[in-house]
């Protein structure tokens, strides 16, 4: 078993035995990673914050090569984020952010783009509105793993729609009115949703941060996108549907 070191922010835990816990985190250099990190729920007090959700962390892993369920030997902690565990709003956003990053990767397959965009977004979150900072990060996510919906023009025609665009959540792109037509799923996107799209993709995660979309806008983007990674993905997300039933309280 060879032995590697790298960063990673935990994404989920479990209980493994009486005293351990097995640990699903997304590292700079490996991606998604799953390891056993034993005695640390026998010694919580000392130890087991290292694997708080969503803590940045420098571990030290044996590498097996014929499971993928690796032996975390050392871990410590970067950075604790614990004022993201301190309000139910950053706990919620912060959760969603983590289950997709969960959901959408693969084990082992690396996208430090995806890291370092986890990394930042939470470091983001405390200071800016988490619906806003989620459309950039669905967006950026979709981008790094490929599954960036087609937007340049109607796929099939390749006309360049003029007001009448419609999105096919099926086939991930922009159809014009006329081709949109023949397609059940595709549904209507207004010129700003599509712009504020286009934006969001071709910019970089702080110049997004400076465009603030009107609040239709927004929640057309959010109803879109959370109906499009529902159908890619084939989940319903909970940290998803955790913060839907909140929102009276963060109101």
């Amino acid at each position: 078993m060879a032995i590697q070191k790298t960063e990673a922010i935990v994404l989920k835990t479990m209980p493994f035995r009486s005293s351990s816990l097995i640990v699903t985190l997304f590292s700079r250099h490996f991606g998604k990673m799953k390891g056993i990190a034993k005695g640390v729920r026998r010694e919580r007090e000392l130890r087991g914050a290292v694997y708080e959700l969503f803590t940045h962390v420098d571990i030290v892993f044996y590498e097996k090569t014929r499971s993928d369920l690796h032996l975390i030997s050392e871990a410590s902690i970067l950075d604790s984020f614990e004022i993201l565990r301190s309000r139910l709003e950053t706990i919620a956003f912060a959760s969603y952010f983590a289950e997709l990053v969960d959901v959408l990767t693969e084990i082992q397959d690396p996208h430090e783009g995806v890291f370092s965009l986890l990394e930042v977004c939470l470091r983001y979150l405390p200071a800016i509105p988490g619906e806003m900072l989620s459309r950039l990060f669905e967006v950026k996510l979709l981008t790094e793993i490929g599954w960036l919906p087609y937007l340049d023009n109607c796929i099939q025609c390749r006309k360049f729609p003029s007001g009448d665009a419609r999105f096919s959540i099926s086939q991930g792109a922009l159809l014009c009115g006329v081709c949109g037509a023949a397609h059940r799923d595709a549904r209507p996107i207004s010129a700003e949703a599509l712009s504020t799209l286009r934006l969001y993709s071709s910019r970089s995660l702080e110049e997004g941060l400076r465009f603030k979309p009107g609040p239709s806008t927004e929640k057309e983007l959010r109803l879109l996108i959370q109906d499009f990674l529902q159908y890619r993905a084939q989940v319903s997300f909970k940290s998803r549907q955790f913060m839907e039933s909140i929102q009276t309280f963060l109101v």
